[in-house]
């Protein structure tokens, strides 16, 4: 670069900082007047996954089949064999169950395990690595009408709810445990929602 160059350059960057440019906010330059497009950006560093694409049915040939079976390991007892596409996610598996039990109104009170652990819903069939699987099935009771029952409510439904051959959970004496959470607590909605964790983390240790 030659001095003049470099003079140049200086007296611009000195001008430049005295008085900073400040454009319009609906300032537009023509497109003719476009020479580049400014600084080039590192190339995106992505791993694309084409067995991915062909174990969730995108290969265009139709989609795989899963052959799952679904068994509940307490009240509501059930055992399901059935064939779902590998681009089905857990949700659509727990959709399924809906269709099939009385007893189960919403997606939330169903969880799915494989191998102890739990299944997210947006969870692919495909991510199983398998064409045949067996999933655990533990249905709750549902957290809307727990939210909204009495404490003679809540008493009756864990006895009902307890799985046969667990004398011990039928002695929890919900019905006190909501009303001592009820005045100790200034939210009715707050100590509902303890009381339902507390039957639910309850249930689960009733499993083993």
């Amino acid at each position: 670069m030659s001095l003049p160059e470099k003079e140049f350059i200086s007296k611009f960057l000195s001008l430049v900082a005295q008085q900073p440019i400040v454009l319009k906010s609906d300032f537009k330059t023509p497109m003719e007047n476009i020479t580049n497009l400014g600084v080039a950006l590192p190339p995106l560093k992505y791993k694309y996954d084409h067995k991915r694409l062909k174990r969730s049915g995108g290969g265009g040939g139709g989609s795989a089949r899963v052959q799952l079976n679904l068994k509940s390991i307490r009240a509501p007892k059930f055992v399901y064999s059935q064939g779902f596409d590998q681009s089905d996610t857990i949700y659509q598996v727990k959709e399924f169950l809906i269709q099939k039990e009385d007893s189960i109104h919403e997606p939330s009170q169903i969880k799915v395990l494989l191998k102890g652990k739990v299944l997210h819903d947006n969870i692919l069939l495909s991510d199983l690595k398998s064409d045949k699987a067996d999933l655990v099935v533990m249905v709750s009771k549902l957290e809307r009408a727990a939210l909204q029952s009495t404490p003679a409510d809540a008493a009756a439904n864990a006895s009902v709810g307890t799985e046969e051959g667990s004398p011990g959970s039928a002695q929890i004496p919900w019905a006190k445990i909501e009303t001592l959470l009820k005045d100790e607590m200034a939210n009715p909605q707050e100590a509902a929602a303890v009381l339902q964790r507390l039957q639910r983390g309850w249930d689960l240790a009733d499993l083993d």
